[in-house]
């Protein structure tokens, strides 16, 4: 039997190990750090110069949902730890614990090697045989270093899978290093001083209380971040060097569905493999898929952010429930530019980014912002094969370490012709769960000698990785067609195959289907409860369920208001005008405050002030009173049900205030991810009340000078 080294105990080789050890391999499973998990881990709280620290904060969630982060073969509820429910977007902890589950399963820890780190992997070949310009005949030869003996050792092997991931050398921007500044403060006095940090290091927002931070990146972890360390810091300012779409996790569709972001996007739009995979954008592609964007988010982003400027070049998409609604609010400030450094000054950062021109935000200068006392940069990762491999491996690979989109020609990115008995998961940016188990399960069949690919299909692979490498602009993802690369591995799994589980997806294959990696394995079963659980997040979706994460974003600004009350007993009017102001103070509720002027009559009126506190509490959006600053007890409890034909979502509750009966209607309208109009009315009875109440609410529009 053959044995495989497999380097990198993350997701990539936990998966990778499941599927060589399926196709009757042995493994040998190295990796740095003390526990299985990578990058997901939650036990490797601290980094080692050896060993590695998870790289995900407290209070991180996936930005796709469970039905995307996870293994085909391995639903969420087969772990022992979510026999039943499992959070739809899971937290890091949840991810670890997935993990840890599916390595039981699968008896991987058997084969796991920890505290070692792989120093050299080198090809057994004679010259001759390198020279030829194919290396790996007669295997590898791996030499590690186990850190916990301080000891060195040297083993051969048949093959390798290389699954160590993309988390490898963290990217600062020039400029920037891992070190504190003194910004020249006498004495080098601890508040004149300015620490930089990468985002890898960034653990949880208790540790920057009271700071002035700055954020330096435009992507997902950069504005969760940022969202994450204001709950603690004194300033939170976020650089964006450029302008990605936000979108929060729950999303609405053009069906009138709100669904998780990527079952909104991941649906076939044409059946299985009746169109190749796209690789390249075009600029009439680009435009249609910002314009998509645009109308998903309706006006708010435009509003609060800007848009991109050029509509013909790639969009960048990040993902995040709450830096809308804080960047409104100014909890988080916002510069459109690049950090250039630090000096005795400040912060210096260059704003030549222009944004779109109805955002009102182009220009051209640079900027010193003082004070700052911790930087940290979100600006991704480099590979680091060249502390492992042999350059004649890398030279094969065509291999670039300081490209952070795609640093190696494979094909698939996972094989090379060249390369005999190597292969790669996980190695690009971007590269889901159900796309690496693919990776794994191709690679597995090829080094167990139960899959030949043709010199055409590696040749074709090739040519198609060199054009994803070389495309300019690059769009944000190498391998973006999700859906197209998955059919892709598929069909190089199943060619050349006799046995028909290979032949793979067989369900959800039509146009217009959802797609999850449950798809990509033989499994009626499991098939069939992925199919469930899609349509019941679709039935959820549209019944109303989903409607109060949406509302309670859609609610953040100002909002002119207007209030008839109407007393049936004495047909006496009364009216009710001002502003509302929807805030969000602290992530898990929007503050609600009015301020008004209460006309009682022609020639008589007052001022009113009032505040009340909206929860979302699973599909139930919670609004309570708020006195003296603090909240006190609830008011009404709305489900919303399905949207309306004239376009509104609308909810009712009941409230008895000890005699009074408050039967309450909520209705609002949204465009997209932003509301445009709201209606709340009340109709009150009582011994002494028998009135109607109702609030028409519309976008406050400041005067501009």
């Amino acid at each position: 039997m053959l044995e495989v080294a497999i380097i990198g105990a993350g997701s990539a080789g936990l998966v990778a190990a499941r599927h060589c050890l399926a196709n009757g391999l042995r493994c040998s499973i190295f990796d740095a750090a003390s526990t299985l998990g990578g990058a997901w881990s939650s036990s490797c709280s601290s980094s080692t110069a050896t060993a590695p620290a998870a790289k995900m904060w407290d209070g991180l969630h996936t930005n796709l949902s469970k039905h995307t982060c996870r293994f085909s073969d391995f639903p969420w509820s087969s772990s022992e730890i979510y026999p039943s429910s499992t959070p739809t977007f899971p937290s890091h902890i949840d991810m670890d614990r997935y993990l840890q589950s599916y390595a039981e399963e699968h008896r991987i820890g058997d084969y796991f090697h920890s505290n070692c780190q792989v120093t050299k992997i080198t090809p057994l070949d004679d010259d001759d045989i390198r020279d030829a310009g194919t290396i790996g005949w007669n295997g590898y030869r791996v030499e590690w270093t186990d850190t916990s003996s301080q000891t060195q050792h040297v083993k051969e092997f048949s093959g390798v899978v290389v699954a160590t991931g993309f988390f490898a050398r963290p990217k600062y921007p020039p400029g920037f290093s891992p070190t504190i500044h003194d910004d020249g403060g006498s004495g080098g006095s601890s508040s004149k001083r300015c620490h930089v940090l990468h985002s890898e290091n960034y653990k949880s927002h208790t540790d920057f209380a009271n700071e002035t931070v700055a954020v330096i990146g435009s992507s997902f972890s950069a504005l969760e971040i940022a969202v994450d360390v204001s709950q603690s810091a004194k300033r939170v300012v976020s650089i964006l060097p450029q302008i990605p779409w936000v979108l929060p996790r729950y999303v609405p569709t053009k069906d009138g569905a709100i669904l998780p972001i990527d079952l909104a996007f991941y649906r076939r739009t044409a059946p299985a493999f009746a169109n190749p995979e796209m690789t390249s954008l075009t600029p009439e592609l680009c435009r249609a898929r910002h314009e998509r964007l645009k109308q998903q988010l309706g006006s708010r982003q435009q509003e609060i952010l800007g848009l991109p400027k050029d509509f013909d070049k790639p969009p960048m998409v990040t993902v995040s429930d709450y830096y809308l609604d804080l960047v409104q609010d100014g909890t988080v400030e916002v510069l459109h530019g690049r950090a250039q450094g630090i000096d005795d000054k400040g912060l210096r950062v260059s704003t030549a980014v222009s944004v779109d021109d109805e955002g009102g935000k182009s220009g051209h200068a640079d900027m010193i912002l003082p004070n700052i006392s911790k930087v940290i940069c979100c600006t991704g990762f480099l590979p680091d094969l060249q502390s492992c491999l042999d350059q004649s491996i890398l030279d094969i690979l065509e291999y670039n370490p300081e490209d952070m989109f795609s640093p190696v020609t494979a094909c698939w990115q996972t094989l090379h012709p060249n390369l005999n008995n190597m292969a790669f998961c996980g190695m690009y940016r971007g590269s889901y769960m159900g796309v690496v188990e693919q990776q794994a399960r191709l690679a597995a069949m090829v080094l167990s000698g139960k899959l030949a690919l043709s010199e055409a299909q590696y040749q074709k692979e090739l040519d198609i990785c060199r054009q994803i490498r070389n495309n300019k602009p690059r769009p944000q993802f190498p391998r973006f067609d999700y859906i197209g690369f998955m059919d892709s591995l598929a069909m190089a799994i199943s060619s050349a195959s006799e046995d028909s589980n290979n032949k793979l997806p067989r369900w959800n294959t039509a146009a217009g289907d959802f797609i999850t990696p449950a798809f990509y394995q033989p499994d009626e079963e499991i098939a069939r409860a992925s199919i469930a659980e899609v349509s019941q997040e679709l039935e959820k979706g549209k019944n109303g369920s989903r409607i109060p994460f949406i509302v309670m974003s859609a609610l953040i600004g100002s909002w002119n208001f207007d209030r008839n009350i109407v007393h049936f007993s004495s047909n006496h009017r009364e009216h009710v005008h001002g502003v509302i102001r929807f805030s969000r103070p602290k992530l898990d509720h929007v503050l609600y405050r009015e301020d008004g002027l209460y006309e009682i009559s022609e020639h008589k009126s007052l001022s009113v002030f009032r505040e009340y506190e909206y929860v979302c509490q699973g599909d139930t959006l919670e609004i309570y009173f708020v006195e003296g600053g603090k909240r006190t007890h609830l008011f009404l409890s709305l489900k919303f049900q399905e949207e309306t034909t004239e376009g509104y979502w609308v909810a009712t509750s009941d409230h008895l205030c000890i005699k009074d009966l408050y039967k309450a209607n909520f209705k609002i309208k949204l465009e997209g991810a932003k509301a445009v109009e709201i209606v709340i009315s009340y109709r009150v009875k009582g011994p002494a009340k028998d009135y109607e109440a109702m609030t028409v609410m519309m976008p406050h529009i400041a005067p501009r000078y």
